[in-house]
């Protein structure tokens, strides 16, 4: 076990797995992380679970600052009594306090602090809202350049993944729509402390790559509620979500679809008519009433 481990475990403190608590010790793997990041002087990085700080005070060495949060007042105040740098930021709080945007006291520190200079993110995620925590980013909750990164391998096939796998689904697709994903390496499950049942992976994802001409939030609620529905034609599943379409794709399923063809999809739909939808209700209660005749 590493020395911090048991500092950690002599203070009382215990990983609690809400928080997606697993930590980095592995040296080599912690100085690889750092010069993947390849960070210059003047940059300003940003952490998201401070954790003990082994991987904080690495990145200090390399950057003008670091802004670092954690959600567990403990290692919060383990972290900034076992360092001696005087440019790190620490912040005690929730990163992701509603699911969707980041902490907005966190950021005006960080956009006040960074006073101009290229800001980066480089952490490793707490498992619980890693994937959550990129999409704000991709959204440009906080200007940051690229993020580098370790997530549960699960994550990262979510990023990752096309068309008709199985991990493809509304995080991938709107991250990507923004931001571009490497997958960089796997990260063994030996390496953290506790130990996942699952194996991590390395990710890198560049953002402002692309951009979106059109009500973002409306496109979001339309690729997660096709999701939703996910086994139907996207034809019949939209009528759901108060939605027609009647195009090329209507017979397909929303996860046979790329991303450009779900974004060309929720352009062509339109809001149904107070009359399509009371001539749907019609519809099925006389199908109904037909069945109870047989």
């Amino acid at each position: 076990m590493n020395d911090l481990a048991r500092q950690l475990l002599d203070l009382g403190w215990k990983p609690k797995k809400q928080f997606g608590q697993n930590f980095l010790f592995d040296a080599n793997f912690l100085d690889l992380l750092v010069r993947e990041a390849r960070l210059s002087p003047d940059d300003v990085v940003v952490e998201f679970g401070t954790g003990p700080g082994q991987l904080t005070e690495l990145l200090a060495a390399r950057c003008a600052q670091v802004f670092t949060i954690d959600i567990d007042p403990k290692l919060h105040a383990f972290a900034t009594g076992r360092t001696s740098a005087r440019n790190i930021e620490f912040h005690l709080g929730d990163a992701i306090p509603d699911g969707d945007g980041l902490n907005p006291e966190f950021v005006k520190c960080i956009v006040a602090g960074a006073a101009g200079r290229r800001i980066r993110v480089v952490s490793n995620f707490p498992y619980a809202v890693g994937g959550s925590i990129l999409l704000a980013l991709a959204q440009r909750a906080l200007p940051a350049a690229d993020a580098l990164g370790t997530l549960q391998d699960e994550v990262a096939d979510r990023l990752a993944a096309g068309p008709g796998e199985d991990a493809y689904g509304p995080l991938g697709i709107l991250v990507r729509r923004l931001a571009d994903v490497e997958k960089v390496r796997e990260v063994p499950k030996q390496l953290f402390w506790p130990m996942p049942k699952v194996h991590s992976a390395l990710v890198r994802v560049t953002f402002g790559a692309h951009s979106f001409d059109g009500d973002w939030d409306g496109y979001k609620r339309f690729v997660k509620g096709a999701f939703s529905q996910r086994r139907k034609t996207l034809g019949s599943g939209l009528k759901k979500l108060g939605l027609l379409y009647d195009g090329e794709h209507a017979s397909q399923r929303p996860e046979e679809l790329s991303p450009e063809e779900l974004e060309v999809v929720w352009r062509a739909s339109r809001p149904r008519t107070e009359e399509e939808k009371g001539h749907s209700h019609r519809g099925h209660r006389g199908h109904r009433e037909g069945t109870q005749r047989l």
